[in-house]
């Protein structure tokens, strides 16, 4: 069942509406048109017991100045570029600098974009057009994000095309706790990464190549199901310089493998809720939320450094400017579609 309700209003006057999925269980999954954003997810944990598992606002006009992209669906370009420039068939594009001397985000990116949305089956279909130079970025590009909870699991297809050649890469920043938004922090959370390849990264959190191997260090995750925080640091050593310049937590591209299923999966300490988290990318973004700082979230709570997690499958970061990455460029006249899933289960789920 999907029930659409209004949500809010833009300084501009645009009426801002939710949708809200509801599967046969109960659980129910709400998605807003400003950013495209995940406002909630009800989950049930152990012992039957409906948990919204997604860290977000109460009200449209807080998403409206959220500054940490909260459920958001993030392009043209998610992650970093470097420097905020790329060359591509002989021309160099400029992008917003908002990152230290980079661009993260694609720079005032989709995550502060009202999109347009129609119901079609039991799916919804967001739509955004972004115009030839919008950020910097080159050609009329055009994103359509066809959206259902079924069953517990919420998926998200992205179709996306270019009338000029262009680097993009989709993804979504929604922030996780397994226990309950609001409910501290999920370093006690069970993870697996499905990578035997990290990135390493500079100071600014932009990857570096070669691509590393995960092998002993904290960015093990294969195998039996780890605990974060006893991965930062490794027992009884100092935090590596990579902990330390990702702010104390991860903020780190895996490369997934190429066996591919599932790209990560997650179980909440306390409500023994596991997210799977399965995709066609090639990467993925794991960020322990070390700069979510202090603020109000939904219902009142308040909301601090490692308070959810973020799992974002994407393209890698910067691959326009770095060609030993998998080409992440959409050509003119050659539409791309690619997939997220989180899906939702009690118990240790498909580690």
């Amino acid at each position: 069942m999907i029930a659409k309700s209004l949500f809010g209003v833009t300084p501009e006057g645009q009426n801002v509406y939710n949708y809200t999925f509801t599967d046969e269980s109960g659980q129910s999954a709400t998605v807003c048109e400003f950013g495209c954003r995940i406002v909630e997810l009800n989950i049930r944990d152990k012992d039957g017991n409906l948990r919204d598992v997604a860290l977000g606002y109460d009200t449209c006009s807080e998403y409206l100045n959220d500054t940490r992209c909260f459920g958001a669906t993030v392009g043209r370009y998610a992650n970093r570029i470097a420097n905020g420039r790329f060359t591509l068939n002989g021309v160099t594009y400029h992008l917003p600098v908002n990152s230290g001397p980079n661009t993260l985000h694609g720079g005032q990116g989709f995550h502060k974009r009202l999109f347009t949305s129609e119901v079609q089956g039991d799916e919804v279909l967001f739509r955004l057009e972004s115009p030839h130079l919008d950020q910097g970025f080159p050609g009329n590009f055009t994103l359509t994000q066809r959206t259902s909870f079924r069953d517990g699991a919420f998926r998200m297809v992205y179709e996306y095309s270019c009338d000029m050649d262009c680097p993009a890469n989709i993804t979504n920043h929604n922030y996780f706790n397994l226990n309950g938004h609001g409910m501290g922090m999920i370093l006690n959370h069970k993870l697996c990464i499905n990578a035997d390849k990290y990135c390493q990264a500079d100071d600014n959190c932009l990857v570096k190549t070669p691509i590393a191997s995960v092998e002993g260090t904290p960015f093990d995750f294969r195998g039996k199901p780890k605990i974060i925080t006893k991965m930062i640091p490794p027992s009884g050593e100092e935090p590596s310089s990579e902990i330390i310049r990702a702010k104390g937590g991860f903020d780190h591209c895996f490369e997934i493998n190429s066996n591919g299923y599932p790209a990560a999966t997650v179980t909440g300490d306390i409500s023994d809720i596991t997210l799977t988290v399965s995709t066609d990318m090639p990467a993925i973004q794991f960020y322990t939320g070390n700069s979510i700082g202090h603020c109000r979230g939904k219902g009142g709570a308040f909301y601090n450094n490692y308070d959810g997690f973020a799992l974002e499958a994407q393209q890698f970061p910067n691959a326009v400017n770095e060609p030993s990455f998998p080409d992440c460029v959409v050509r003119a006249g050659q539409p791309k579609t690619v997939f997220i899933e989180y899906a939702f289960s009690v118990g240790r789920g498909r580690y």
